[in-house]
C-alpha cells in the first residue's frame, strides 16, 4: 500500500518577512541592547539561540496560531523558569503580543481562547523569573499590553463572521425566493396555456364547422374546390385531437394520470364580465370604482381574457396584501395600446415575501409584448399598472363598441 506523504503548509511570504525583521531586531536587541538595562540576565548566546526560535514562530501565526504561540511559550519564555535569560518589550513582549492577536483572529474561538491563556501563562512566567517584572503592576500592565489587542482581534473577526454568516443566509433566501418565483411563474404559464387552450380550440372547431359547411354548399362542379376543402377539414380535426392531448397534459394529476376534458370546455370571461366579477369583491367591505377612458373596442378572446385576468388577479392582490379600503380600476383605450392601471389606497405592497402577486400579471402581459409595473401611487396608495398593445383594426374581427 503506498505512503501519502502529508504536505506541510509553506506560511505565507507576508509572514515569513515579518519573522525575518523581527528576527534582526532580537538580534540587534540582544547583541547590542536599545534599552537602558544596568544588569543582563543569562548569555547572550543562549539569548540569541532562543530568541531566534521564539521569532521563527512568527511565521506560522496565520497558518498555525496556536500552534505558534505555544511554541513561541515552550522555547522562549517557560526556560526562564529553569535558565534565566532576558526578555525585552521590543524583542519579547511585542512579538508574544502579535502572536495572541492573530490567534485570536484567525482561530476559531475555543483555540483563540487557549492560545491567550497560554500566552498570559508565557508573561507569567517572564514576570517571575525577570526581577523587573515581579510585580503585580508590572503584570497588569503587561497583560493589558496583550488582552486588549487581542480583544481587539477577536472582536473584528466575530463581526467578520457574523456578517459572512449573514450575507450566506441572505443568499440562500434570495435563492429560496428566486426558485418559488420561478415556481409560480411555470404554474401560471400552465394555467394561462390552459386557458389558451379552450379558445384556441373553439376557433379551430369554429373553422372546421365552416370549412365542412362550404364544403357540403359547393355546386356540382366545383370539384377542384372540394378536395381542399376536405384536406383543410381533415387537418381541422387532427388538430382538434392534438389540442385535446395538450391538454390532457396541461390537466396532469398530481399522482402523473393524465385527464382529458370529455365535455365542452366553459367560455371564458372577458372585460365585458367585469361587473360579474366585482360584485363579490365589493361585498368584502372593498369599494371599487372601473373608470373606462377612450373608444372601447372589442379585443380578440386571448387578449380579452389576458385584460380580464390582469384586473382579477390586481383585485386579489389588494385584498389580500395591501389593506386598503379603496381602489380605482382604470381602462385606457388608445389607438394602439390598452392601459390597465389599478390604484389603491393601501400601505402595502401587492406581493407576498417571495413577490408572487406580480408574477401572474407579468406572465400574461409579457404572453402579447405587454410590460407591468408597480410602485407606490403620488398621493400614498399602491398602483399596478399594465400596457397590452392592441392589435390593429383589421385583425380584431369585430366591430367598435360604445364605450360604457
Amino acid at each position: 500500500m503506498p505512503v501519502t506523504l502529508r504536505r506541510i503548509p509553506v506560511p505565507p511570504a507576508t509572514d515569513v518577512a515579518i519573522a525575518v525583521v523581527f528576527a534582526v531586531i532580537g538580534q540587534a536587541v540582544t547583541w547590542h541592547p536599545l534599552e537602558v538595562q544596568t544588569t543582563w540576565v543569562g548569555s547572550r548566546p543562549m539569548n540569541a539561540v532562543l530568541n531566534l526560535f521564539f521569532m521563527a514562530t512568527l511565521a506560522w501565526r496565520r497558518r498555525a496560531p496556536l500552534a505558534a504561540v505555544s511554541l513561541a511559550v515552550g522555547v522562549y519564555l517557560l526556560p526562564m523558569l529553569v535558565v534565566p535569560h532576558d526578555m525585552s518589550f521590543l524583542a519579547g513582549g511585542v512579538p508574544l503580543i502579535l502572536l495572541t492577536a492573530s490567534a485570536g483572529y484567525y482561530s476559531p474561538r475555543r483555540r483563540a481562547i487557549l492560545a491567550l491563556v497560554i500566552g498570559l501563562m508565557g508573561l507569567a512566567a517572564a514576570s517571575l523569573s525577570t526581577p523587573e517584572l515581579r510585580s503585580w503592576d508590572a503584570f497588569a500592565w503587561n497583560t493589558g499590553f496583550m488582552l486588549v489587542p487581542w480583544l481587539g482581534a477577536r472582536g473584528m473577526r466575530e463581526r467578520e463572521d457574523r456578517a459572512a454568516a449573514l450575507a450566506t443566509e441572505l443568499t440562500t433566501e434570495r435563492a429560496s425566493r428566486e426558485a418559488a418565483r420561478r415556481e409560480a411563474a411555470a404554474a401560471e404559464r400552465a394555467h394561462i396555456a390552459r386557458e389558451l387552450h379552450d379558445i384556441v380550440a373553439h376557433s379551430v372547431s369554429m373553422m372546421v364547422i365552416q370549412i365542412g359547411a362550404a364544403r357540403v354548399v359547393l355546386p356540382a362542379g366545383a370539384a377542384d374546390a372540394r378536395t381542399p376543402l376536405l384536406d383543410a377539414e381533415a387537418t381541422g380535426r387532427q388538430t382538434l385531437d392534438d389540442l385535446r392531448r395538450l391538454l390532457g397534459v396541461l390537466r396532469a394529476d398530481p399522482d402523473g394520470d393524465l385527464t382529458t376534458a370529455t365535455g365542452p370546455a366553459a367560455p371564458q370571461p372577458g372585460l365585458s364580465e367585469l361587473e360579474a366579477l366585482l360584485a363579490p369583491v365589493r361585498e368584502t367591505g372593498l369599494d371599487v370604482e372601473v373608470k373606462v377612458h377612450g373608444q372601447r373596442v372589442v379585443l380578440p378572446a386571448a387578449l380579452d381574457l389576458t385584460a380580464y385576468r390582469i384586473v382579477q388577479e390586481g383585485l386579489t392582490n389588494t385584498l389580500k396584501h395591501s389593506g386598503a379600503s379603496r381602489v380605482t380600476v382604470r381602462l385606457t383605450y388608445t389607438p394602439t395600446t390598452l392601459h390597465i392601471d389599478l390604484v389603491d389606497d393601501g400601505t402595502a405592497a401587492h406581493t407576498d415575501g417571495a413577490g408572487h402577486g406580480l408574477v401572474g400579471i407579468s406572465e400574461r402581459a409579457s404572453l402579447f409584448g405587454g410590460s407591468v409595473s408597480a410602485g407606490r401611487a403620488d398621493d400614498g396608495g399602491w398602483k399596478v399598472q399594465t400596457r397590452l398593445p392592441l392589435p390593429a383594426p383589421q385583425e380584431r374581427h369585430a366591430p367598435a363598441l360604445p364605450a360604457p
